[in-house]
Protein backbone atom coordinates (compact mmCIF):
# COMPACT_ATOMS: atom_id res chain seq x y z
CA UNK A 1 0.00 0.00 0.00
CA UNK A 2 1.44 3.43 -0.97
CA UNK A 3 2.38 5.91 1.73
CA UNK A 4 -0.19 8.72 2.04
CA UNK A 5 0.96 12.08 0.72
CA UNK A 6 2.24 14.44 3.38
CA UNK A 7 1.45 17.49 1.31
CA UNK A 8 -0.56 18.53 -1.69
CA UNK A 9 0.02 20.67 -4.75
CA UNK A 10 -2.09 23.40 -3.10
CA UNK A 11 0.03 23.24 0.07
CA UNK A 12 3.24 23.49 -1.94
CA UNK A 13 2.00 26.54 -3.86
CA UNK A 14 0.93 28.22 -0.60
CA UNK A 15 4.36 27.58 0.92
CA UNK A 16 6.10 28.81 -2.23
CA UNK A 17 3.97 31.92 -2.31
CA UNK A 18 4.75 32.67 1.33
CA UNK A 19 8.46 32.39 0.54
CA UNK A 20 8.10 34.71 -2.46
CA UNK A 21 6.02 37.23 -0.51
CA UNK A 22 8.51 37.28 2.36
CA UNK A 23 11.76 37.46 0.43
CA UNK A 24 11.17 37.53 -3.32
CA UNK A 25 11.23 34.96 -6.13
CA UNK A 26 14.89 34.10 -5.50
CA UNK A 27 13.94 32.77 -2.06
CA UNK A 28 11.87 30.06 -3.68
CA UNK A 29 14.13 27.04 -3.69
CA UNK A 30 13.15 23.39 -3.66
CA UNK A 31 15.01 22.97 -0.39
CA UNK A 32 13.17 25.84 1.29
CA UNK A 33 9.77 24.62 0.08
CA UNK A 34 10.46 21.04 1.15
CA UNK A 35 11.73 22.12 4.56
CA UNK A 36 8.61 24.18 5.25
CA UNK A 37 6.40 21.34 3.98
CA UNK A 38 8.17 18.84 6.24
CA UNK A 39 9.19 16.62 3.35
CA UNK A 40 12.35 15.77 1.44
CA UNK A 41 13.01 17.79 -1.75
CA UNK A 42 12.58 14.79 -4.11
CA UNK A 43 8.97 14.48 -2.87
CA UNK A 44 8.18 17.78 -4.59
CA UNK A 45 8.63 16.07 -7.96
CA UNK A 46 5.42 14.15 -7.33
CA UNK A 47 3.62 17.47 -7.82
CA UNK A 48 5.90 19.71 -9.91
CA UNK A 49 8.56 19.09 -12.54
CA UNK A 50 10.96 21.67 -11.10
CA UNK A 51 11.34 25.03 -9.34
CA UNK A 52 10.16 26.89 -12.45
CA UNK A 53 6.88 24.98 -12.38
CA UNK A 54 6.30 25.96 -8.76
CA UNK A 55 7.14 29.60 -9.49
CA UNK A 56 4.78 29.48 -12.48
CA UNK A 57 1.94 28.33 -10.21
CA UNK A 58 2.71 31.21 -7.83
CA UNK A 59 2.79 33.71 -10.71
CA UNK A 60 -0.54 32.51 -12.08
CA UNK A 61 -2.09 32.72 -8.61
CA UNK A 62 -0.84 36.27 -8.09
CA UNK A 63 -2.16 37.34 -11.50
CA UNK A 64 -5.57 35.91 -10.60
CA UNK A 65 -5.48 37.78 -7.29
CA UNK A 66 -4.64 40.99 -9.15
CA UNK A 67 -7.69 40.51 -11.39
CA UNK A 68 -9.92 40.14 -8.33
CA UNK A 69 -8.49 43.26 -6.70
CA UNK A 70 -8.98 45.31 -9.87
CA UNK A 71 -12.60 44.24 -10.17
CA UNK A 72 -13.36 44.68 -6.47
CA UNK A 73 -11.72 48.09 -6.08
CA UNK A 74 -12.87 49.84 -9.27
CA UNK A 75 -15.11 52.75 -8.28
CA UNK A 76 -16.91 55.69 -9.81
CA UNK A 77 -19.42 56.36 -12.53
CA UNK A 78 -17.38 58.28 -15.09
CA UNK A 79 -15.06 56.16 -17.24
CA UNK A 80 -11.93 58.14 -16.35
CA UNK A 81 -12.73 57.89 -12.63
CA UNK A 82 -13.25 54.14 -12.89
CA UNK A 83 -9.98 53.58 -14.74
CA UNK A 84 -8.14 55.92 -12.34
CA UNK A 85 -9.49 53.96 -9.35
CA UNK A 86 -8.38 50.75 -11.05
CA UNK A 87 -4.89 52.22 -11.54
CA UNK A 88 -4.76 53.20 -7.87
CA UNK A 89 -5.83 49.65 -6.90
CA UNK A 90 -3.08 48.21 -9.09
CA UNK A 91 -0.53 50.46 -7.39
CA UNK A 92 -1.78 49.52 -3.90
CA UNK A 93 -1.58 45.84 -4.85
CA UNK A 94 2.06 46.21 -5.85
CA UNK A 95 3.04 48.34 -2.86
CA UNK A 96 1.27 46.08 -0.35
CA UNK A 97 3.55 43.13 -1.17
CA UNK A 98 6.45 44.18 -3.40
CA UNK A 99 8.06 40.73 -3.50
CA UNK A 100 4.76 39.18 -4.54
CA UNK A 101 4.38 41.82 -7.24
CA UNK A 102 7.86 41.13 -8.61
CA UNK A 103 6.83 37.52 -9.22
CA UNK A 104 4.45 38.54 -12.01
CA UNK A 105 5.35 39.60 -15.53
CA UNK A 106 8.33 37.27 -15.33
CA UNK A 107 8.83 37.31 -19.06
CA UNK A 108 7.65 33.72 -19.26
CA UNK A 109 4.37 34.84 -20.79
CA UNK A 110 6.12 34.95 -24.12
CA UNK A 111 6.96 31.26 -23.84
CA UNK A 112 4.23 29.81 -21.67
CA UNK A 113 0.61 29.80 -22.81
CA UNK A 114 -0.73 29.32 -19.27
CA UNK A 115 1.09 32.40 -17.98
CA UNK A 116 0.06 34.36 -21.07
CA UNK A 117 -3.56 33.35 -20.38
CA UNK A 118 -3.22 34.48 -16.74
CA UNK A 119 -1.75 37.82 -17.89
CA UNK A 120 -4.72 38.34 -20.19
CA UNK A 121 -7.09 37.32 -17.40
CA UNK A 122 -5.57 39.91 -15.06
CA UNK A 123 -5.86 42.58 -17.77
CA UNK A 124 -9.51 41.79 -18.54
CA UNK A 125 -10.92 44.31 -16.04
CA UNK A 126 -9.06 47.08 -17.85
CA UNK A 127 -10.26 45.85 -21.25
CA UNK A 128 -13.81 45.75 -19.89
CA UNK A 129 -13.61 49.29 -18.52
CA UNK A 130 -12.21 50.70 -21.74
CA UNK A 131 -14.90 49.01 -23.78
CA UNK A 132 -17.53 50.21 -21.29
CA UNK A 133 -16.15 53.74 -21.80
CA UNK A 134 -16.81 53.46 -25.51
CA UNK A 135 -13.19 53.14 -26.62
CA UNK A 136 -13.13 51.66 -30.09
CA UNK A 137 -12.05 48.03 -30.18
CA UNK A 138 -9.01 48.95 -32.31
CA UNK A 139 -7.88 51.39 -29.57
CA UNK A 140 -8.51 49.13 -26.55
CA UNK A 141 -5.34 47.06 -26.82
CA UNK A 142 -2.96 49.99 -27.49
CA UNK A 143 -4.47 52.03 -24.65
CA UNK A 144 -4.36 49.00 -22.32
CA UNK A 145 -0.70 48.41 -23.16
CA UNK A 146 0.11 52.04 -22.47
CA UNK A 147 -1.67 51.92 -19.12
CA UNK A 148 -0.07 48.65 -18.01
CA UNK A 149 3.39 49.77 -19.13
CA UNK A 150 3.01 53.00 -17.17
CA UNK A 151 1.67 51.27 -14.06
CA UNK A 152 4.19 48.43 -14.11
CA UNK A 153 7.13 50.73 -14.71
CA UNK A 154 5.98 53.24 -12.12
CA UNK A 155 5.39 50.69 -9.36
CA UNK A 156 8.63 48.84 -10.08
CA UNK A 157 10.51 52.11 -9.74
CA UNK A 158 8.52 53.01 -6.64
CA UNK A 159 8.98 49.72 -4.80
CA UNK A 160 12.62 49.69 -5.89
CA UNK A 161 13.11 53.15 -4.36
CA UNK A 162 14.27 54.48 -7.74
CA UNK A 163 12.58 57.89 -7.52
CA UNK A 164 15.53 59.79 -6.09
CA UNK A 165 15.45 63.03 -8.09
CA UNK A 166 13.09 64.80 -5.70
CA UNK A 167 9.60 66.03 -6.38
CA UNK A 168 6.29 64.66 -5.31
CA UNK A 169 5.76 61.02 -6.30
CA UNK A 170 1.98 61.27 -5.87
CA UNK A 171 1.96 64.21 -8.28
CA UNK A 172 4.09 62.25 -10.75
CA UNK A 173 1.66 59.32 -10.61
CA UNK A 174 -1.35 61.60 -11.05
CA UNK A 175 0.29 63.41 -13.97
CA UNK A 176 1.17 60.19 -15.80
CA UNK A 177 -2.30 58.84 -15.25
CA UNK A 178 -3.91 62.09 -16.38
CA UNK A 179 -1.99 62.00 -19.65
CA UNK A 180 -3.13 58.45 -20.37
CA UNK A 181 -6.73 59.11 -19.33
CA UNK A 182 -7.17 62.09 -21.68
CA UNK A 183 -8.55 59.65 -24.22
CA UNK A 184 -11.40 58.88 -21.83
CA UNK A 185 -12.41 62.48 -21.08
Amino acid sequence: MPTPAKTSRTDIVAIARALVEASGPDALTLGAVAERAGIRPPSLYKHFADRAAILKAVEIGVLHDLEQVLRRETRGTAAADRVASMAAAYRRFARAAPHRYRAIYSGNAFNDPEIREACLFSAQPLFDELQRAGIAEARTLPLSRTMVAFLHGFVLMEIGNAFQLGGDIEEAFATGLEIILRELR
